[in-house]
C-alpha cells in the first residue's frame, strides 16, 4: 500500500540523515583532534578521538590518531593495540602503518619499524616522511647507502622537510643543508613550542657544527618537555663529556641503560651492578657493552678494580681475548658468547670511569696496560724483517667498521693518503682489516705499501705487528686505543665532530697521551 511506501521512505530518509549527521560530527571531531595534536595538546586530541570512537568504534582515522598520540607519548603497548585495530579495520591505512612504524621505532625495534615504513611507501609512494623514517631505520642499522637513497627520495617529494635535510646532511656533511634544516626546525618550534623532538634535532645539529652552548641549551629544552626520553639524556651526556663536564656527564650517561639500541643490547644479570664498593671476597665481572675500541680504552681500570675486588673477570669480544689476558689485575678473560664463570657483581667497561669518579685531572694512565706475548712479537719481527723494508716504518689504517652509524664521516679510502708517498725513506705497512683492506692491493702511485694482514688473526697479532713499526697513522677506530694501551706512537685523523674521548683540545687527548691528533676543521667528510 501507498502508506507503507511513505513510511518506508520516511524511515530511509531519517536513517540517511542520521548517518550523514553522525559522519559529519565524526569528521569535525577528528579534525579537532588532529589540530590539537599538531599544536602539542595531546589531551584534547585524545578526548576528541575518544568521542569519535564512542559512536564509531571502527573509525580508522580516529584509531590511527590514537596510535599516533601513543607514539608521541611513548606508550608502546597501548599504541600497538590502537594501530592493530586500525589495520584490522583497513589493512591499507597509511596512517595506521605509519603510526605503528613510529611505535616500533620508539621501542628501538628497527627491523619492525623498517617493515612498517616500507609498507607505507608501497601504499603511498609519495609519503615523504615515511621515506625519511625508513632512511633513519636503515641508517641505525649501518646501511648507509640505502639510507641516503631514502633521504634523497624524501627530499625529492618534500624539499623543505627539515628531518630529511638534517639526515641527508648527517651522511654527506653538507653544511648548507644543515643550515636549511636548522631553519626548518625553528619553524616547527614556532608553530609548536612543545615539540621536544624539534629541540632535540636542533641540538644535534648545533653539536655537529661545534656550537656547543646552543646545543646544550636545546638539549635542556627538549628534556624539560620530555624528561623520560632516554635518548635525549644520552645525547646531552655525550656533549657534556666532550666539554669535559664529567661529573654531570656520567650521570646523564647512565640513561643509556634505558636504550635497547645502545650499540649492543643492555646486559641483564640477576647480580647487582657494581657501585665501586670493595668486595674483598667477591668476584667482579667487567663486560663489553660497546665497540672494540671502548673495551681497549676502559680495561685500564681493571687493575684499580682488582684493588677493591678479590677476583676480576673480563668478558670481551673474541678478537681481544688473548691480548687482554696481559692486563694487570685480570684473573680470567672470557670471550663473549662463552659460558660465564660465577660472579657476584658486574659492570660494563664503559661504566668504570663513573664508578671511579673520573675527571680530566685524574684519568688513569701510567704507561702500557696491554702487551702482546713474546712469541708473537718474535714471529712478527721476522715477518717484517723478511720484507726488506728500510727507513721509517709506518702503519696505516684508513677505514673503520663500515657498520658504524657514523663510518662515512670518519673513514676514508686509501687515495687521500697518497701525499704520504712523497716522503723519502719511508716504508708503509697496512694494518687495515675488513672491507677496506682490499685497497692495499693497489696503493697510490709511488707508495710502497706492504700488506701482511693475511697473518693477522686477532688483536694480539695487530699489537705485535704495530710494535715492530715506528708509528701508526689511522682514522678513528679501535687501533687508536690499541696504540695508547701499548704506548705506541700513533697519529689519529679525526673528523670535525668526534667521539667525546677526544674532547676539544686541538692536539692532545688526556685519555691517550701518546696519540697525536690531527683534526678536520671543516664539516665535510
Amino acid at each position: 500500500p501507498e502508506s507503507w511506501c511513505v513510511a518506508a521512505g520516511s524511515f530511509l530518509v531519517s536513517g540517511y540523515i542520521g548517518c550523514y549527521v553522525s559522519t559529519v560530527c565524526d569528521d569535525l571531531l577528528w579534525c579537532r583532534a588532529d589540530d590539537a595534536r599538531k599544536v602539542g595538546d595531546l589531551d584534547r586530541a585524545r578526548r576528541n578521538c575518544v568521542a569519535v570512537l564512542r559512536d564509531s568504534p571502527d573509525n580508522v582515522r580516529a584509531l590511527s590518531l590514537m596510535a599516533a598520540i601513543a607514539a608521541d607519548e611513548h606508550q608502546f603497548e597501548a599504541g600497538l593495540q590502537w594501530a592493530r585495530k586500525a589495520i584490522a579495520a583497513d589493512p591499507q591505512s597509511v596512517a595506521a602503518h605509519y603510526a605503528m612504524g613510529r611505535l616500533w621505532e620508539g621501542a628501538e625495534r628497527y627491523t619492525e619499524a623498517e617493515a612498517c615504513y616500507r609498507r607505507v611507501t608501497l601504499i603511498d609512494p609519495g609519503h615523504a616522511r615515511a621515506h625519511n623514517n625508513l632512511g633513519c631505520m636503515l641508517h641505525m642499522q649501518g646501511r648507509l647507502q640505502e639510507a641516503l637513497a631514502c633521504y634523497g627520495r624524501a627530499l625529492q617529494l618534500d624539499p623543505d622537510q627539515p628531518e630529511a635535510i638534517r639526515n641527508y646532511a648527517a651522511i654527506t656533511g653538507d653544511a648548507v643543508e644543515l643550515v636549511t634544516a636548522i631553519n626548518g626546525f625553528l619553524g616547527q618550534i614556532a608553530q609548536n613550542p612543545s615539540d621536544a623532538v624539534a629541540y632535540q634535532s636542533l641540538a644535534n645539529i648545533y653539536a655537529q657544527q661545534g656550537r656547543h652552548d646552543e646545543a646544550l641549551m636545546n638539549f635542556e629544552r627538549a628534556i624539560a618537555l620530555a624528561p623520560d626520553r632516554a635518548e635525549f639524556h644520552f645525547a646531552k651526556a655525550e656533549l657534556l663529556l666532550v666539554l669535559g663536564d664529567y661529573a654531570n656527564g656520567w650521570t646523564e650517561y647512565a640513561w643509556r641503560w634505558r636504550m635497547n639500541a645502545f650499540n649492543a643490547p643492555v646486559r641483564r644479570f640477576p647480580q647487582p651492578v657494581w657501585d665501586g664498593r670493595p668486595i674483598k671476597d667477591g668476584t667482579l665481572l667487567i663486560h663489553g657493552e660497546t665497540g672494540l675500541g671502548d673495551m681497549l680504552q676502559f680495561v685500564r681500570y681493571a687493575s684499580s678494580a682488582a684493588e677493591r675486588c678479590a677476583t676480576v673477570i673480563v668478558e670481551c669480544q673474541p678478537p681481544l681475548k688473548s691480548l687482554l689476558q696481559s692486563v694487570k689485575g685480570v684473573s680470567q678473560v672470557v670471550s663473549a658468547g662463552d659460558a660465564l664463570p660465577r660472579f657476584d657483581t658486574h659492570i660494563p667497561a664503559i661504566g668504570l670511569p663513573a664508578v671511579f669518579g673520573t675527571t680530566l685531572e685524574n684519568i688513569p694512565w701510567s704507561g702500557p696496560y696491554v702487551s702482546p706475548d713474546a712469541a708473537r712479537v718474535r714471529d712478527w719481527r721476522a715477518r717484517v724483517q723478511a720484507t726488506g723494508a728500510t727507513g721509517l716504518k709506518v702503519g696505516l689504517v684508513w677505514s673503520g667498521n663500515p657498520q658504524h652509524w657514523n663510518d662515512r664521516r670518519r673513514s676514508v679510502t686509501l687515495q687521500p693518503l697518497a701525499p704520504l708517498a712523497r716522503a723519502l725513506g719511508v716504508s708503509y705497512f697496512s694494518l687495515q682489516i675488513g672491507p677496506g683492506a682490499a685497497e692495499a692491493a693497489a696503493p697510490p702511485h709511488g707508495m710502497k705499501l706492504i700488506d701482511l694482514t693475511a697473518h693477522i688473526k686477532n688483536f694480539s697479532d695487530t699489537a705485535a705487528l704495530a710494535s715492530q713499526l715506528d708509528i701508526v697513522i689511522k682514522v678513528d677506530s679501535s687501533v687508536a686505543h690499541l696504540g695508547d694501551a701499548l704506548v705506541h706512537p700513533t697519529v689519529d685523523l679525526l673528523q670535525f665532530v668526534q667521539d667525546w674521548v677526544y674532547r676539544l683540545d686541538p692536539n692532545v687527548n688526556q685519555w691517550d697521551p701518546c696519540i697525536r691528533l690531527i683534526r678536520s676543521y671543516g664539516d665535510g667528510t
